[in-house]
């Protein structure tokens, strides 16, 4: 209800607004020309296949077009619904997740870190992937929770392995920290040496594979190239190192962003996708090449940006640090305070990450996508969830709050199933 709420009092619930119109665009030219297209160009109609997008949230809103009809109000109100929903059960989630690692009252409170969490309210009026990504991700860990305390079958791991690819498809981006999310239940287990370790990554590997492999198939027949379910990684990181980048943030879009720039649109119009892409990987190569302490520099002010939720990235005179809107100045003080808790809690008493240390691998690892490329504050929703745990956790591990050994997800009571109360 709360993120209906907020949809309600931004006036937004039903209506997409002027920008991330790229699935809108996306899923009408699905329904008009039965393939994927780009959404980068708009000023001509333009039927050629493009691998921008990752084709699971392209492939939803598209039924919902189809369903609903093409950008109508019951579609998007739809949509946004769905979004709401997708949070919420997020929420539900970070309970269970925290509920088999620690206490019930730990489990309350990173509930409500996550249900207030503006992250996972502000982006539901969103024709985007973020809700259902963010849901998808702590189910993520919650299922490699579930594989470190039960059976380990071969189908188990192979299901794993392909709800991670299946994932993949709606947004690759947390793919560089599905390690941590396959080994941490063998790594917990200890029993059998390496060969289990190997039997389970290529379980999980195989899995992801069967996932995948469709979209890459098609992606190698109309391009003739081998990508990771989407084309775009080598546009943002031109975006991170453009010379605009040394100016104020929304600098980079309007002057390199094809939405946002006439003279770009027109450029890539008259080229195509896929020759564009290719300009920006070569260009962000010779920028990175040409002065790789300017792409350091800029990835540690990114990294700033990504925990704190500031905007020292906008390095015009006057125009760094603490956002001027208090709106956003208010979430980034959100995220700061999640980062200083968890960083005070481990500098306080480094054993408390021993529940949650692979929880912080899988944020960190994640991180270094945007960190590397460029910042908005919607990348951080995605793994506020887990933030949510691994806050919660800390605080009860260092308070002491609640604690009751039964309820809590070690070595003296593995053999429990999670979530089993005695």
């Amino acid at each position: 209800m709360l993120r209906v709420a907020y949809c309600l009092a931004s006036g937004s619930l039903g209506h997409t607004g002027p920008g991330y119109l790229e699935y809108v665009q996306v899923g009408q030219r699905l329904l008009e020309h039965g393939t994927l297209t780009s959404p980068l160009i708009t000023d001509v109609v333009d039927t050629r296949p493009s691998a921008l997008m990752p084709p699971a949230y392209a492939a939803f809103v598209t039924t919902v077009y189809a369903l609903l009809g093409v950008n109508t109000f019951a579609a998007t109100l739809a949509l946004h619904l769905v979004n709401a929903a997708a949070t919420s059960l997020a929420v539900l989630f970070v309970f269970l997740i925290i509920r088999a690692l620690s206490t019930l009252r730990a489990a309350w409170l990173g509930a409500l870190i996550a249900a207030i969490n503006p992250t996972l309210i502000g982006f539901t009026d969103y024709v985007w992937d973020t809700s259902l990504f963010a849901l998808g991700v702590i189910v993520a860990a919650w299922l490699s929770i579930q594989l470190s305390s039960r059976p380990k079958g071969a189908g188990r791991w192979l299901g794993f392995g392909f709800y991670l690819g299946a994932l993949a498809l709606l947004n690759p981006a947390l793919t560089i920290a599905y390690p941590f999310l396959v080994l941490w239940p063998v790594v917990r287990d200890r029993r059998g040496g390496l060969r289990p370790i190997i039997h389970t990554v290529l379980l999980a590997t195989c899995g992801w594979a069967v996932a995948i492999t469709p979209w890459t198939v098609r992606n190698y027949v109309q391009f003739g190239d081998l990508l990771y379910v989407r084309s775009g990684p080598m546009l943002e990181l031109w975006l991170g190192v453009c010379p605009e980048a040394e100016e104020h943030g929304s600098a980079v879009y309007a002057e390199q962003f094809p939405l946002l720039n006439e003279g770009v649109q027109a450029h890539i119009s008259a080229i195509g996708e896929a020759a564009y892409l290719d300009e920006c990987r070569t260009k962000a190569l010779e920028a990175i090449s040409g002065d790789p302490w300017r792409f350091a520099r800029l990835s540690g002010i990114r990294a700033v940006d990504y925990w704190l939720g500031t905007v020292f990235t906008h390095t015009l005179p006057g125009d760094g640090g603490w956002p001027k809107d208090r709106l956003r100045a208010g979430i980034a003080l959100f995220l700061t305070l999640e980062v200083l808790v968890i960083a005070a809690c481990l500098l306080l008493r480094p054993r408390a990450l021993g529940k949650v240390w692979w929880l912080v691998a899988v944020v960190m690892a994640f991180s270094l996508v945007y960190c590397l490329t460029h910042i908005q504050i919607r990348f951080r929703a995605p793994v506020e969830p887990l933030m949510a745990v691994i806050v919660s956790i800390l605080l009860v591990e260092m308070f002491g709050v609640g604690c009751s050994p039964r309820h809590r997800l070690d070595r003296s009571d593995s053999s429990s199933p999670i979530g089993h109360n005695p």
